[in-house]
């Protein structure tokens, strides 16, 4: 086997050792994703469906789908990720296999990620389409042009992105590289806007010129053969997108894990009365607003009633106040996993209070929590039943406030240790 050939294959074996690794890093997190928010994704599911088809059945006059349909269109179109899986020692190990590395790996990844940007882009066409048609604001526009040749320029202009964002990635000049990636999203809303509202073939006409005004742009600046750097930053951010998606079910451990500071919510741990009853509480309070698991705490709680909100129909917002309620009770039980150091002279605290302080923490924390999406499922449904509502604030508070602190409070083998 020649040497090209050899370091090509080693190349690709190396991409698809790491990106099997990161597979392999946060694939056994969503098995505690399901447990936490599998019902709901599956709640946000049934009333995004829901809603669908409610404006599809009913469609008000004023409902803006030009605006609607721009803006979805421009977003599907312009993002346009590309996973290296580089590292930044590469640049010293890799580098001398740069053209192989550009050859090899990089080339067939954009023509991959361009492949999966049409594909993206015809299937929000293909959800729009149904909305596209009906809007009285886009009815008129919608019959006046063959449908199927709409969402070919759309799966056209979503490969186009693909290209031309691997050619800004290429560009030097970090401020011209910006400068570009704001004119591109410029043109994706003009192409979009008239390729849904204008007549369709001088708007597929505008479509093309524009493009290809704006690959010639892209490609005047002084550029990278391959931007390293560029490539490197988007991985890492592409991997922190990652843990901070996992980090709203479930606490992800990492090297760089430190404490948060999180002024709008530290503070209230410091209304606690300064004796040394309270000190074990003090410690969990501070551990639990500044910690991971609050993170993952507040963000699911923020996102329950998101859906409640949306949802305003009574069996689904009562789903969703039942599994934010369990979810988010689940989640502070990590409170009892915690260990400080009990014996330490500096911390002369008694070791048989250190799980009754986690215990009020998490009852204190689960109580707000579940007032707080009792008031947004509850006052949200339409019609509103008092009793079953009642019933499911009880049965809230008697898990957060009660059962849920007990089982925190229990000891176990590691107390005995202690």
């Amino acid at each position: 086997m020649s040497e090209g050939r050899r370091s090509r294959s080693e190349l690709l074996a190396l991409r698809a050792g790491r990106a099997a690794a990161f597979r392999n890093e946060i694939v056994p997190y969503f098995r505690y994703v399901l447990q936490s928010g599998g019902l709901a994704f599956a709640a946000l599911a049934i009333a995004i469906v829901s809603g669908y088809v409610r404006l599809l059945s009913d469609m008000p006059a004023d409902w803006p789908a030009a605006a609607v349909g721009v803006a979805a269109l421009t977003l599907a179109a312009f993002y346009t990720p590309l996973r290296t899986y580089l590292l930044p020692s590469d640049t010293v190990f890799l580098l001398p296999l740069e053209r192989d590395l550009l050859d090899a790996v990089i080339r067939p990844q954009v023509r991959k990620a361009a492949v999966a940007s049409g594909l993206r882009m015809l299937a929000a066409f293909a959800a729009f389409a149904p909305l596209y048609v009906r809007a009285p604001e886009t009815a008129a526009a919608a019959d006046a042009r063959p449908l199927w040749g709409a969402g070919l320029a759309l799966v056209l202009l979503g490969a186009w992105n693909a290209w031309t964002a691997w050619e800004e990635r290429r560009v030097a000049v970090v401020f011209l590289r910006r400068l570009l990636r704001l004119i591109r999203f410029a043109a994706n809303a003009a192409i979009a806007a008239a390729l849904l509202l204008k007549p369709f073939w001088p708007a597929a006409a505008f479509a093309a010129l524009g493009a290809a005004l704006l690959l010639v742009l892209v490609r005047l600046p002084q550029r990278h053969k391959l931007p390293w750097n560029a490539l490197i930053a988007e991985e890492g951010a592409a991997r922190r997108r990652w843990m901070r998606f996992l980090g709203w079910f479930v606490e992800v451990r990492t090297e760089a894990s430190r404490p948060a500071k999180r002024p709008w919510a530290a503070w209230t741990a410091d209304m606690l009365p300064r004796r040394s009853e309270y000190a074990w509480r003090y410690l969990y309070a501070k551990t639990l607003l500044r910690g991971e698991t609050f993170g993952a705490f507040w963000r699911l709680n923020v996102l329950m009633a998101a859906i409640a909100l949306f949802a305003s129909r009574p069996i689904v917002d009562l789903i969703v106040f039942a599994v934010g309620v369990a979810a988010g009770g689940l989640q502070l039980t990590e409170l009892g996993r915690v260990r400080f150091a009990e014996h330490a002279a500096t911390v002369p605290l008694p070791a048989d209070k250190r799980r009754t302080g986690a215990a009020s923490v998490a009852r204190a924390a689960g109580v707000v929590s579940c007032v707080w999406l009792w008031l947004n499922s509850a006052l949200a449904a339409r019609p509103f039943s008092f009793g079953m509502w009642a019933v499911a604030l009880a049965a809230g508070l008697l898990w957060t406030g009660w059962l849920l602190p007990r089982r925190i409070a229990r000891p176990d083998a590691e107390d005995d240790e202690d």
